[in-house]
Protein backbone atom coordinates (compact mmCIF):
# COMPACT_ATOMS: atom_id res chain seq x y z
CA UNK A 1 0.00 0.00 0.00
CA UNK A 2 1.44 3.36 -1.06
CA UNK A 3 2.72 5.95 1.43
CA UNK A 4 0.51 8.51 -0.33
CA UNK A 5 -2.61 6.54 0.51
CA UNK A 6 -1.49 6.01 4.09
CA UNK A 7 -0.77 9.73 4.49
CA UNK A 8 -4.40 10.41 3.61
CA UNK A 9 -5.45 8.71 6.86
CA UNK A 10 -3.26 10.82 9.11
CA UNK A 11 -5.39 14.02 9.21
CA UNK A 12 -8.52 11.99 9.83
CA UNK A 13 -6.81 10.03 12.59
CA UNK A 14 -5.48 13.22 14.20
CA UNK A 15 -8.95 14.77 14.09
CA UNK A 16 -10.46 11.67 15.69
CA UNK A 17 -7.87 11.10 18.42
CA UNK A 18 -6.63 14.59 19.21
CA UNK A 19 -3.10 15.95 19.44
CA UNK A 20 -2.09 13.64 22.25
CA UNK A 21 -1.53 10.82 19.77
CA UNK A 22 0.18 12.98 17.16
CA UNK A 23 3.62 11.39 17.28
CA UNK A 24 2.32 7.85 17.00
CA UNK A 25 -0.31 8.13 14.29
CA UNK A 26 1.89 8.13 11.20
CA UNK A 27 4.44 5.54 12.22
CA UNK A 28 2.43 3.13 14.32
CA UNK A 29 -1.26 3.17 13.40
CA UNK A 30 -1.91 4.76 10.00
CA UNK A 31 -0.54 1.80 8.04
CA UNK A 32 -2.47 -0.97 9.86
CA UNK A 33 -5.63 1.17 9.79
CA UNK A 34 -5.22 1.67 6.04
CA UNK A 35 -4.80 -2.10 5.56
CA UNK A 36 -7.85 -2.82 7.68
CA UNK A 37 -10.09 -0.32 5.88
CA UNK A 38 -8.88 -1.52 2.49
CA UNK A 39 -9.67 -5.12 3.46
CA UNK A 40 -13.11 -4.06 4.73
CA UNK A 41 -13.81 -2.46 1.34
CA UNK A 42 -13.29 -5.91 -0.23
CA UNK A 43 -15.61 -7.66 2.22
CA UNK A 44 -12.93 -8.86 4.66
CA UNK A 45 -13.83 -7.60 8.10
CA UNK A 46 -10.82 -8.91 9.97
CA UNK A 47 -7.11 -9.51 9.43
CA UNK A 48 -4.57 -11.60 11.35
CA UNK A 49 -2.22 -9.66 13.58
CA UNK A 50 0.65 -10.86 11.39
CA UNK A 51 -0.83 -8.93 8.44
CA UNK A 52 -2.06 -5.96 10.44
CA UNK A 53 0.31 -5.51 13.41
CA UNK A 54 -0.99 -3.17 16.10
CA UNK A 55 0.54 -2.63 19.52
CA UNK A 56 -1.16 -3.07 22.87
CA UNK A 57 -1.77 0.66 23.40
CA UNK A 58 -3.43 1.17 19.99
CA UNK A 59 -6.48 3.45 20.29
CA UNK A 60 -9.71 1.46 20.79
CA UNK A 61 -11.47 3.91 18.47
CA UNK A 62 -9.46 2.33 15.62
CA UNK A 63 -8.80 -1.30 16.47
CA UNK A 64 -10.21 -4.26 18.36
CA UNK A 65 -8.16 -7.45 18.66
CA UNK A 66 -10.08 -10.70 19.21
CA UNK A 67 -8.46 -14.15 19.12
CA UNK A 68 -5.44 -12.85 17.22
CA UNK A 69 -7.57 -11.03 14.62
CA UNK A 70 -7.71 -7.25 14.15
CA UNK A 71 -11.13 -5.71 13.49
CA UNK A 72 -12.74 -2.32 13.24
CA UNK A 73 -14.60 -1.73 16.54
CA UNK A 74 -18.05 -1.69 14.91
CA UNK A 75 -17.40 -5.00 13.17
CA UNK A 76 -16.08 -6.48 16.41
CA UNK A 77 -19.35 -5.56 18.13
CA UNK A 78 -21.39 -7.15 15.33
CA UNK A 79 -19.29 -10.33 15.44
CA UNK A 80 -19.74 -10.57 19.19
CA UNK A 81 -23.52 -10.28 18.83
CA UNK A 82 -23.77 -12.76 15.94
CA UNK A 83 -21.69 -15.35 17.78
CA UNK A 84 -23.66 -14.90 20.97
CA UNK A 85 -27.03 -15.28 19.22
CA UNK A 86 -25.90 -18.31 17.18
CA UNK A 87 -24.48 -20.01 20.26
CA UNK A 88 -27.69 -19.32 22.19
CA UNK A 89 -29.80 -20.90 19.44
CA UNK A 90 -27.46 -23.87 19.29
CA UNK A 91 -27.69 -24.44 23.05
CA UNK A 92 -31.47 -24.16 22.98
CA UNK A 93 -31.88 -26.66 20.16
CA UNK A 94 -34.96 -28.79 20.82
CA UNK A 95 -36.40 -31.73 18.92
CA UNK A 96 -40.15 -31.93 19.57
CA UNK A 97 -40.99 -34.29 16.69
CA UNK A 98 -41.18 -38.03 17.21
CA UNK A 99 -38.08 -39.82 15.93
CA UNK A 100 -40.22 -42.69 14.63
CA UNK A 101 -42.55 -40.28 12.80
CA UNK A 102 -39.61 -38.41 11.25
CA UNK A 103 -38.03 -41.70 10.17
CA UNK A 104 -41.24 -42.88 8.50
CA UNK A 105 -41.83 -39.57 6.70
CA UNK A 106 -38.18 -39.33 5.61
CA UNK A 107 -38.30 -42.83 4.12
CA UNK A 108 -41.38 -41.85 2.12
CA UNK A 109 -40.40 -38.32 1.03
CA UNK A 110 -36.63 -38.72 0.54
CA UNK A 111 -35.82 -42.45 0.35
CA UNK A 112 -32.20 -43.64 0.14
CA UNK A 113 -30.72 -43.37 -3.36
CA UNK A 114 -27.39 -44.24 -4.91
CA UNK A 115 -26.10 -43.93 -8.47
CA UNK A 116 -23.10 -45.93 -9.63
CA UNK A 117 -20.84 -45.64 -12.65
CA UNK A 118 -20.26 -48.56 -15.02
CA UNK A 119 -17.19 -49.51 -12.98
CA UNK A 120 -19.26 -49.71 -9.80
CA UNK A 121 -17.95 -46.49 -8.27
CA UNK A 122 -20.54 -44.41 -6.40
CA UNK A 123 -21.16 -41.15 -8.26
CA UNK A 124 -24.11 -40.02 -6.16
CA UNK A 125 -25.40 -40.87 -2.70
CA UNK A 126 -28.14 -38.88 -0.94
CA UNK A 127 -27.30 -40.08 2.59
CA UNK A 128 -25.95 -36.62 3.49
CA UNK A 129 -29.18 -34.99 2.29
CA UNK A 130 -31.15 -37.41 4.43
CA UNK A 131 -28.93 -36.67 7.44
CA UNK A 132 -29.39 -32.91 7.01
CA UNK A 133 -33.15 -33.32 6.78
CA UNK A 134 -33.31 -35.56 9.85
CA UNK A 135 -30.96 -33.32 11.84
CA UNK A 136 -32.54 -29.95 11.12
CA UNK A 137 -36.25 -30.71 10.62
CA UNK A 138 -37.03 -29.58 14.17
CA UNK A 139 -33.72 -28.03 15.30
CA UNK A 140 -33.52 -24.40 16.40
CA UNK A 141 -30.63 -23.72 14.03
CA UNK A 142 -28.79 -25.58 11.28
CA UNK A 143 -26.30 -24.84 8.53
CA UNK A 144 -26.45 -26.84 5.31
CA UNK A 145 -23.41 -26.33 3.10
CA UNK A 146 -22.14 -27.89 -0.10
CA UNK A 147 -20.98 -27.17 -3.61
CA UNK A 148 -23.13 -26.68 -6.71
CA UNK A 149 -25.69 -29.36 -7.44
CA UNK A 150 -25.32 -31.16 -4.11
CA UNK A 151 -29.03 -30.86 -3.32
CA UNK A 152 -29.18 -28.15 -0.67
CA UNK A 153 -32.58 -26.95 -1.86
CA UNK A 154 -33.86 -30.52 -2.25
CA UNK A 155 -32.90 -31.22 1.36
CA UNK A 156 -34.60 -28.02 2.51
CA UNK A 157 -37.75 -28.89 0.54
CA UNK A 158 -37.82 -32.38 2.08
CA UNK A 159 -37.40 -30.84 5.54
CA UNK A 160 -40.32 -28.47 4.99
CA UNK A 161 -42.50 -31.25 3.57
CA UNK A 162 -41.84 -33.45 6.61
CA UNK A 163 -42.73 -30.56 8.93
CA UNK A 164 -45.97 -30.10 6.99
CA UNK A 165 -46.79 -33.82 7.17
CA UNK A 166 -46.18 -34.03 10.90
CA UNK A 167 -47.69 -30.60 11.64
CA UNK A 168 -50.71 -30.34 9.29
CA UNK A 169 -51.63 -26.93 10.73
CA UNK A 170 -48.37 -25.44 9.39
CA UNK A 171 -49.11 -22.89 6.66
CA UNK A 172 -47.04 -21.00 4.11
CA UNK A 173 -47.36 -17.93 6.35
CA UNK A 174 -45.37 -19.78 9.03
CA UNK A 175 -42.30 -20.11 6.79
CA UNK A 176 -40.02 -17.37 5.49
CA UNK A 177 -37.82 -18.20 2.49
CA UNK A 178 -35.32 -15.46 1.76
CA UNK A 179 -32.05 -14.72 -0.03
CA UNK A 180 -29.62 -11.79 -0.17
CA UNK A 181 -30.63 -10.69 -3.71
CA UNK A 182 -33.78 -10.67 -5.80
CA UNK A 183 -32.12 -12.91 -8.36
CA UNK A 184 -31.21 -15.49 -5.73
CA UNK A 185 -34.76 -15.33 -4.34
CA UNK A 186 -36.24 -16.01 -7.79
CA UNK A 187 -33.90 -18.95 -8.31
CA UNK A 188 -34.84 -20.32 -4.87
CA UNK A 189 -38.51 -20.24 -5.90
CA UNK A 190 -37.72 -22.19 -9.09
CA UNK A 191 -35.55 -24.70 -7.23
CA UNK A 192 -38.18 -25.23 -4.54
CA UNK A 193 -40.89 -25.97 -7.11
CA UNK A 194 -38.57 -28.31 -9.01
CA UNK A 195 -37.75 -30.16 -5.79
CA UNK A 196 -41.46 -30.43 -4.96
CA UNK A 197 -42.00 -32.27 -8.25
CA UNK A 198 -39.17 -34.74 -7.53
CA UNK A 199 -39.94 -35.67 -3.94
CA UNK A 200 -42.50 -38.25 -2.82
CA UNK A 201 -45.08 -35.73 -1.63
CA UNK A 202 -48.78 -35.72 -1.01
CA UNK A 203 -50.82 -33.06 -2.80
CA UNK A 204 -51.14 -30.86 0.30
CA UNK A 205 -47.38 -30.94 0.82
CA UNK A 206 -46.64 -30.08 -2.80
CA UNK A 207 -49.14 -27.22 -2.69
CA UNK A 208 -47.55 -26.02 0.56
CA UNK A 209 -44.07 -25.83 -1.00
CA UNK A 210 -45.32 -24.15 -4.17
CA UNK A 211 -47.18 -21.54 -2.11
CA UNK A 212 -43.95 -20.31 -0.52
CA UNK A 213 -42.82 -17.01 -2.03
CA UNK A 214 -39.12 -16.23 -1.42
CA UNK A 215 -38.16 -12.63 -0.68
CA UNK A 216 -34.97 -10.71 -0.27
CA UNK A 217 -33.77 -10.43 3.31
CA UNK A 218 -34.07 -6.65 3.09
CA UNK A 219 -37.72 -6.95 2.05
CA UNK A 220 -38.46 -9.51 4.77
CA UNK A 221 -36.93 -7.20 7.39
CA UNK A 222 -38.83 -4.25 5.89
CA UNK A 223 -35.88 -2.06 5.05
CA UNK A 224 -36.56 1.67 4.97
CA UNK A 225 -34.75 5.00 4.83
CA UNK A 226 -34.98 5.73 8.57
CA UNK A 227 -31.73 6.32 10.42
CA UNK A 228 -30.78 3.95 13.29
CA UNK A 229 -31.56 6.61 15.89
CA UNK A 230 -35.09 6.75 14.44
CA UNK A 231 -35.58 2.99 14.59
CA UNK A 232 -34.24 2.20 11.12
CA UNK A 233 -33.19 0.99 8.74
CA UNK A 234 -35.19 -2.21 9.38
CA UNK A 235 -38.73 -2.21 10.78
CA UNK A 236 -38.42 -5.84 11.87
CA UNK A 237 -36.37 -5.89 15.06
CA UNK A 238 -36.67 -7.30 18.62
CA UNK A 239 -39.56 -4.96 19.44
CA UNK A 240 -41.41 -6.02 16.27
CA UNK A 241 -39.98 -9.43 15.28
CA UNK A 242 -40.68 -11.61 12.27
CA UNK A 243 -43.82 -13.69 12.71
CA UNK A 244 -42.64 -16.89 11.00
CA UNK A 245 -41.84 -20.08 12.89
CA UNK A 246 -39.13 -21.17 10.45
CA UNK A 247 -36.74 -18.90 8.54
CA UNK A 248 -34.68 -20.36 5.67
CA UNK A 249 -31.89 -18.31 4.09
CA UNK A 250 -30.39 -19.40 0.76
CA UNK A 251 -27.01 -18.24 -0.60
CA UNK A 252 -25.94 -17.46 2.96
CA UNK A 253 -22.31 -16.87 1.94
CA UNK A 254 -23.51 -13.58 0.43
CA UNK A 255 -25.08 -12.36 3.69
CA UNK A 256 -22.82 -9.73 5.22
CA UNK A 257 -22.11 -9.35 8.91
CA UNK A 258 -24.37 -6.32 9.35
CA UNK A 259 -27.37 -7.95 7.65
CA UNK A 260 -26.92 -11.23 9.53
CA UNK A 261 -26.93 -9.30 12.81
CA UNK A 262 -30.26 -7.67 11.98
CA UNK A 263 -31.78 -10.95 10.79
CA UNK A 264 -30.85 -12.69 14.04
CA UNK A 265 -32.22 -9.77 16.05
CA UNK A 266 -35.56 -10.05 14.22
CA UNK A 267 -36.19 -13.73 15.04
CA UNK A 268 -38.78 -14.56 17.67
CA UNK A 269 -37.50 -16.56 20.68
CA UNK A 270 -39.26 -19.65 19.31
CA UNK A 271 -38.20 -19.38 15.64
CA UNK A 272 -35.90 -21.83 13.86
CA UNK A 273 -33.20 -20.73 11.42
CA UNK A 274 -31.75 -22.77 8.55
CA UNK A 275 -28.85 -21.35 6.52
CA UNK A 276 -28.01 -22.78 3.08
CA UNK A 277 -24.88 -21.90 1.15
CA UNK A 278 -21.50 -22.79 -0.29
CA UNK A 279 -18.82 -21.53 2.10
CA UNK A 280 -16.20 -21.73 -0.68
CA UNK A 281 -17.93 -19.16 -2.87
CA UNK A 282 -17.24 -15.46 -2.76
CA UNK A 283 -18.34 -13.70 0.38
CA UNK A 284 -20.55 -10.64 0.48
CA UNK A 285 -19.34 -7.38 -1.01
CA UNK A 286 -19.63 -5.88 2.47
CA UNK A 287 -17.93 -7.35 5.54
CA UNK A 288 -18.49 -11.10 5.28
CA UNK A 289 -17.18 -14.42 6.46
CA UNK A 290 -20.14 -15.39 8.66
CA UNK A 291 -21.04 -18.61 6.83
CA UNK A 292 -17.38 -19.62 6.48
CA UNK A 293 -16.85 -19.32 10.24
CA UNK A 294 -20.05 -21.21 11.08
CA UNK A 295 -19.06 -24.05 8.74
CA UNK A 296 -15.60 -24.23 10.29
CA UNK A 297 -16.98 -24.26 13.83
CA UNK A 298 -19.86 -26.59 13.02
CA UNK A 299 -17.70 -29.26 11.37
CA UNK A 300 -15.13 -29.29 14.17
CA UNK A 301 -15.61 -32.09 16.66
CA UNK A 302 -18.33 -34.73 16.98
CA UNK A 303 -21.95 -33.99 17.98
CA UNK A 304 -23.07 -35.05 21.45
CA UNK A 305 -23.80 -38.79 21.91
CA UNK A 306 -27.51 -38.15 22.47
CA UNK A 307 -27.69 -36.14 19.26
CA UNK A 308 -26.00 -38.96 17.33
CA UNK A 309 -28.43 -41.47 18.80
CA UNK A 310 -31.40 -39.33 17.76
CA UNK A 311 -30.08 -39.09 14.20
CA UNK A 312 -29.49 -42.83 14.19
CA UNK A 313 -33.11 -43.46 15.16
CA UNK A 314 -34.34 -41.21 12.38
CA UNK A 315 -31.98 -42.51 9.69
CA UNK A 316 -31.79 -46.15 10.80
CA UNK A 317 -28.06 -45.89 10.19
CA UNK A 318 -24.97 -44.57 11.99
CA UNK A 319 -24.67 -40.84 11.33
CA UNK A 320 -20.96 -40.89 12.17
CA UNK A 321 -20.33 -42.74 8.89
CA UNK A 322 -21.96 -39.89 6.98
CA UNK A 323 -20.63 -36.83 8.78
CA UNK A 324 -17.72 -34.84 7.44
CA UNK A 325 -14.52 -35.43 9.42
CA UNK A 326 -14.26 -31.68 9.87
CA UNK A 327 -11.32 -29.43 10.61
CA UNK A 328 -10.14 -27.14 13.41
CA UNK A 329 -12.31 -24.01 13.78
CA UNK A 330 -10.99 -20.69 12.53
CA UNK A 331 -9.73 -17.89 14.76
CA UNK A 332 -9.65 -20.15 17.83
CA UNK A 333 -13.42 -19.73 18.23
CA UNK A 334 -15.08 -22.60 20.09
CA UNK A 335 -16.51 -25.49 18.01
CA UNK A 336 -20.27 -25.92 17.58
CA UNK A 337 -20.58 -29.66 16.87
CA UNK A 338 -23.78 -30.67 15.13
CA UNK A 339 -24.44 -27.19 13.72
CA UNK A 340 -23.41 -28.10 10.16
CA UNK A 341 -24.05 -30.86 7.66
CA UNK A 342 -21.90 -30.76 4.53
CA UNK A 343 -23.18 -32.19 1.24
CA UNK A 344 -20.42 -33.63 -0.94
CA UNK A 345 -22.18 -35.76 -3.57
CA UNK A 346 -23.44 -33.76 -6.52
CA UNK A 347 -26.25 -34.49 -8.95
CA UNK A 348 -24.19 -32.54 -11.45
CA UNK A 349 -21.52 -35.24 -11.35
CA UNK A 350 -23.89 -37.44 -13.34
CA UNK A 351 -24.32 -34.80 -16.05
CA UNK A 352 -21.12 -32.75 -16.21
CA UNK A 353 -18.45 -34.16 -13.89
CA UNK A 354 -15.74 -32.15 -15.63
CA UNK A 355 -17.05 -28.90 -14.10
CA UNK A 356 -16.90 -30.36 -10.60
CA UNK A 357 -13.43 -31.77 -11.22
CA UNK A 358 -12.05 -28.39 -12.29
CA UNK A 359 -13.89 -26.55 -9.50
CA UNK A 360 -12.45 -28.96 -6.93
CA UNK A 361 -8.92 -28.11 -8.06
CA UNK A 362 -9.60 -24.39 -7.61
CA UNK A 363 -11.55 -24.86 -4.36
CA UNK A 364 -10.31 -22.70 -1.46
CA UNK A 365 -8.42 -24.63 1.15
CA UNK A 366 -7.49 -27.42 -1.27
CA UNK A 367 -4.04 -28.18 -2.64
CA UNK A 368 -4.87 -28.20 -6.36
CA UNK A 369 -1.94 -26.77 -8.33
CA UNK A 370 -1.61 -25.03 -11.66
CA UNK A 371 -0.32 -28.33 -13.05
CA UNK A 372 -3.49 -30.10 -11.88
CA UNK A 373 -5.61 -27.33 -13.36
CA UNK A 374 -3.98 -27.44 -16.78
CA UNK A 375 -4.07 -31.24 -16.88
CA UNK A 376 -7.79 -31.20 -16.10
CA UNK A 377 -8.47 -28.68 -18.89
CA UNK A 378 -6.65 -30.90 -21.39
CA UNK A 379 -8.36 -34.05 -20.15
CA UNK A 380 -11.85 -32.55 -20.21
CA UNK A 381 -11.69 -30.90 -23.64
CA UNK A 382 -13.86 -29.96 -25.49
CA UNK A 383 -16.27 -29.51 -22.54
CA UNK A 384 -13.64 -27.28 -20.94
CA UNK A 385 -11.44 -25.13 -23.12
CA UNK A 386 -8.68 -22.88 -21.80
CA UNK A 387 -7.64 -19.95 -24.01
CA UNK A 388 -4.57 -17.90 -23.15
CA UNK A 389 -5.45 -15.19 -25.68
CA UNK A 390 -8.68 -13.20 -25.89
CA UNK A 391 -8.64 -12.93 -29.67
CA UNK A 392 -11.47 -15.44 -30.04
CA UNK A 393 -13.59 -14.34 -27.07
CA UNK A 394 -15.76 -11.84 -28.96
CA UNK A 395 -16.46 -14.32 -31.75
CA UNK A 396 -17.48 -17.08 -29.32
CA UNK A 397 -19.76 -14.74 -27.37
CA UNK A 398 -21.30 -13.12 -30.45
CA UNK A 399 -22.17 -16.55 -31.82
CA UNK A 400 -24.03 -17.37 -28.59
CA UNK A 401 -25.73 -13.97 -28.47
CA UNK A 402 -26.94 -14.27 -32.08
CA UNK A 403 -28.30 -17.75 -31.36
CA UNK A 404 -30.22 -16.19 -28.49
CA UNK A 405 -31.44 -13.46 -30.86
CA UNK A 406 -32.85 -16.14 -33.18
CA UNK A 407 -34.96 -17.39 -30.26
CA UNK A 408 -36.25 -13.94 -29.33
CA UNK A 409 -36.95 -12.94 -32.96
CA UNK A 410 -40.39 -14.57 -32.83
CA UNK A 411 -41.29 -13.12 -29.44
CA UNK A 412 -43.62 -10.14 -29.30
CA UNK A 413 -45.85 -8.69 -26.62
CA UNK A 414 -48.77 -10.34 -28.41
CA UNK A 415 -47.02 -13.73 -28.31
CA UNK A 416 -45.06 -13.40 -25.12
CA UNK A 417 -43.13 -16.50 -23.97
CA UNK A 418 -44.10 -18.28 -20.77
CA UNK A 419 -42.04 -17.71 -17.64
CA UNK A 420 -40.60 -21.19 -18.09
CA UNK A 421 -39.48 -20.44 -21.68
CA UNK A 422 -38.07 -17.07 -20.59
CA UNK A 423 -36.10 -18.67 -17.75
CA UNK A 424 -34.79 -21.41 -20.04
CA UNK A 425 -33.65 -18.76 -22.51
CA UNK A 426 -31.81 -16.79 -19.83
CA UNK A 427 -30.05 -19.93 -18.56
CA UNK A 428 -28.41 -20.90 -21.86
CA UNK A 429 -25.21 -18.82 -21.87
CA UNK A 430 -23.44 -16.20 -19.79
CA UNK A 431 -20.14 -14.35 -20.00
CA UNK A 432 -18.59 -13.75 -16.57
CA UNK A 433 -15.87 -11.16 -16.04
CA UNK A 434 -13.47 -10.31 -13.27
CA UNK A 435 -14.07 -6.56 -13.26
CA UNK A 436 -16.55 -3.90 -14.38
CA UNK A 437 -14.36 -2.60 -17.22
CA UNK A 438 -14.52 -6.03 -18.89
CA UNK A 439 -18.30 -6.12 -18.37
CA UNK A 440 -18.78 -2.69 -19.97
CA UNK A 441 -16.68 -3.66 -22.97
CA UNK A 442 -18.58 -6.93 -23.48
CA UNK A 443 -21.96 -5.22 -23.11
CA UNK A 444 -21.05 -2.73 -25.86
CA UNK A 445 -20.09 -5.59 -28.17
CA UNK A 446 -23.21 -7.58 -27.38
CA UNK A 447 -25.57 -4.66 -27.79
CA UNK A 448 -23.98 -3.69 -31.13
CA UNK A 449 -24.31 -7.26 -32.40
CA UNK A 450 -28.10 -7.23 -31.91
CA UNK A 451 -28.82 -4.04 -33.88
CA UNK A 452 -29.74 -4.46 -37.53
CA UNK A 453 -27.55 -1.41 -38.11
CA UNK A 454 -24.50 -1.46 -35.85
CA UNK A 455 -24.21 2.35 -36.06
CA UNK A 456 -27.37 2.53 -33.93
CA UNK A 457 -25.49 1.51 -30.77
CA UNK A 458 -25.91 4.09 -28.06
CA UNK A 459 -28.45 6.18 -29.94
CA UNK A 460 -31.69 4.20 -29.54
CA UNK A 461 -31.34 2.53 -26.16
CA UNK A 462 -31.76 -1.24 -26.04
CA UNK A 463 -32.31 -3.55 -29.01
CA UNK A 464 -35.03 -6.21 -29.11
CA UNK A 465 -33.81 -9.40 -27.39
CA UNK A 466 -31.22 -7.64 -25.21
CA UNK A 467 -30.87 -9.18 -21.73
CA UNK A 468 -31.32 -6.49 -19.07
CA UNK A 469 -29.91 -6.43 -15.53
CA UNK A 470 -31.63 -4.29 -12.89
CA UNK A 471 -29.08 -2.73 -10.53
CA UNK A 472 -31.43 -1.01 -8.08
CA UNK A 473 -34.35 -2.15 -5.93
CA UNK A 474 -37.80 -0.95 -6.97
CA UNK A 475 -40.36 -2.75 -4.74
CA UNK A 476 -43.33 -0.95 -6.31
CA UNK A 477 -42.55 -2.68 -9.63
CA UNK A 478 -41.63 -6.00 -8.03
CA UNK A 479 -38.01 -5.53 -9.08
CA UNK A 480 -34.87 -6.12 -7.04
CA UNK A 481 -31.20 -5.52 -7.65
CA UNK A 482 -29.93 -8.46 -9.73
CA UNK A 483 -33.16 -9.26 -11.59
CA UNK A 484 -32.67 -10.07 -15.29
CA UNK A 485 -35.26 -9.76 -18.04
CA UNK A 486 -35.41 -9.47 -21.85
CA UNK A 487 -36.06 -6.27 -23.82
CA UNK A 488 -38.96 -6.40 -26.31
CA UNK A 489 -39.48 -4.25 -29.38
CA UNK A 490 -41.35 -4.66 -32.65
CA UNK A 491 -38.81 -7.00 -34.27
CA UNK A 492 -35.25 -8.29 -34.10
CA UNK A 493 -32.71 -5.58 -34.76
CA UNK A 494 -35.09 -2.81 -33.74
CA UNK A 495 -35.35 -0.65 -30.62
CA UNK A 496 -37.09 -2.07 -27.57
CA UNK A 497 -39.83 -0.28 -25.65
CA UNK A 498 -40.40 -2.63 -22.70
CA UNK A 499 -38.64 -5.30 -20.65
CA UNK A 500 -40.28 -8.60 -19.69
CA UNK A 501 -39.19 -10.25 -16.43
CA UNK A 502 -39.96 -13.81 -15.33
CA UNK A 503 -42.55 -13.82 -12.57
CA UNK A 504 -43.85 -10.32 -13.35
CA UNK A 505 -47.09 -10.36 -15.34
CA UNK A 506 -47.05 -6.90 -16.91
CA UNK A 507 -44.16 -5.74 -19.13
CA UNK A 508 -42.30 -2.73 -17.72
CA UNK A 509 -41.50 0.18 -19.98
CA UNK A 510 -37.86 1.12 -20.22
CA UNK A 511 -38.73 4.59 -18.96
CA UNK A 512 -40.11 3.03 -15.75
CA UNK A 513 -37.06 0.90 -15.03
CA UNK A 514 -34.78 1.77 -12.13
CA UNK A 515 -31.06 1.79 -12.88
CA UNK A 516 -30.18 -0.96 -15.35
CA UNK A 517 -27.58 -2.16 -17.82
CA UNK A 518 -27.32 -4.79 -20.57
CA UNK A 519 -26.62 -8.26 -19.17
CA UNK A 520 -24.52 -9.83 -21.92
CA UNK A 521 -21.79 -9.96 -19.28
CA UNK A 522 -21.85 -10.02 -15.48
CA UNK A 523 -19.14 -9.73 -12.89
CA UNK A 524 -18.39 -13.00 -11.12
CA UNK A 525 -19.65 -11.43 -7.89
CA UNK A 526 -23.07 -10.77 -9.45
CA UNK A 527 -23.25 -14.31 -10.84
CA UNK A 528 -23.54 -15.94 -7.41
CA UNK A 529 -26.71 -17.93 -6.96
CA UNK A 530 -27.08 -18.48 -10.71
CA UNK A 531 -26.35 -21.30 -13.13
CA UNK A 532 -26.06 -21.49 -16.91
CA UNK A 533 -25.66 -24.37 -19.37
CA UNK A 534 -22.70 -22.67 -21.07
CA UNK A 535 -20.35 -20.20 -19.40
CA UNK A 536 -17.43 -18.16 -20.69
CA UNK A 537 -15.05 -16.61 -18.15
CA UNK A 538 -12.85 -13.60 -18.89
CA UNK A 539 -10.27 -13.17 -16.12
CA UNK A 540 -8.18 -10.00 -15.98
CA UNK A 541 -4.44 -10.57 -16.20
CA UNK A 542 -3.73 -8.70 -13.01
CA UNK A 543 -6.11 -7.92 -10.17
CA UNK A 544 -5.95 -7.89 -6.39
CA UNK A 545 -9.38 -9.55 -6.41
CA UNK A 546 -8.16 -12.72 -8.13
CA UNK A 547 -8.13 -15.62 -5.69
CA UNK A 548 -9.37 -19.18 -5.36
CA UNK A 549 -12.83 -18.08 -4.19
CA UNK A 550 -13.33 -15.99 -7.32
CA UNK A 551 -12.12 -18.75 -9.66
CA UNK A 552 -14.13 -21.46 -7.89
CA UNK A 553 -17.29 -19.35 -7.96
CA UNK A 554 -16.94 -18.61 -11.68
CA UNK A 555 -16.26 -22.23 -12.70
CA UNK A 556 -19.11 -23.62 -10.63
CA UNK A 557 -21.69 -21.36 -12.36
CA UNK A 558 -21.63 -23.72 -15.35
CA UNK A 559 -23.76 -26.84 -15.50
CA UNK A 560 -22.48 -27.88 -18.92
CA UNK A 561 -19.52 -26.41 -20.80
CA UNK A 562 -16.88 -23.82 -20.01
CA UNK A 563 -14.71 -21.47 -22.07
CA UNK A 564 -12.00 -19.94 -19.87
CA UNK A 565 -9.96 -16.99 -21.13
CA UNK A 566 -7.04 -16.34 -18.81
CA UNK A 567 -3.33 -15.64 -18.89
CA UNK A 568 -1.96 -18.78 -17.25
CA UNK A 569 1.24 -17.14 -16.01
CA UNK A 570 -0.24 -13.85 -14.80
CA UNK A 571 -3.79 -14.76 -13.77
CA UNK A 572 -3.97 -18.45 -12.87
CA UNK A 573 -0.53 -19.44 -11.62
CA UNK A 574 -0.41 -16.83 -8.81
CA UNK A 575 -3.65 -18.09 -7.25
CA UNK A 576 -2.98 -21.81 -7.67
CA UNK A 577 -0.10 -23.25 -5.68
CA UNK A 578 2.85 -24.65 -7.55
CA UNK A 579 5.35 -23.15 -10.00
CA UNK A 580 4.55 -22.50 -13.65
CA UNK A 581 7.09 -22.99 -16.45
CA UNK A 582 6.25 -20.37 -19.09
CA UNK A 583 8.54 -21.97 -21.68
CA UNK A 584 7.01 -25.44 -21.59
CA UNK A 585 3.50 -24.32 -20.68
CA UNK A 586 3.42 -26.88 -17.89
CA UNK A 587 2.96 -26.57 -14.17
Amino acid sequence: MSDLLIDAFVPLARLTLGDGYDGKIRERWARPLAHLLEAASRGKGQLPLSQCPVDSDAPPEFFTVVNGMVLLPRNAAYWCEVRDRIETLHRQATNPLSDAAVSEALADILPPMQERADNGAIIFDNSEQRLATAAFVDARIGVLTGGPGTGKTTSAAALLAIRKRLEPQLSADDVLLCAPTGKAACRLAESMKAAASRLGLETSERDFLCALVPRTIHKALEWGPKAPEQGGPFSRRPERPLTQKLVLVDEASMVDLHLMTHLLRALTPQASLLLLGDSDQLESVDTGGVLAELVSRGTAGQPAPEQLKRWHRRLCTDARQILDDGSPPVNAVAPLPGLVVRLRHSYRAMKSPWILELAAIAQPGKSGTIADFLACCRRCAPNIRLHQHRSGLSAVCCEQWRQAQNTTASWTLASRPSDSALNDHLKQFQLLCGDNAQVDRANRIGTTALWSDSTQYGSLGLPHGCPVLVTQNRPALGLANGDIGVAFGTAAGQAAQVVVFPGIVAPITIAQLPEYQPAFALTIHKSQGSEWEKVAIDLPSESELLDRNLLYTAISRSSGTLELYADVEKALAPILSGPYDAKSGRG
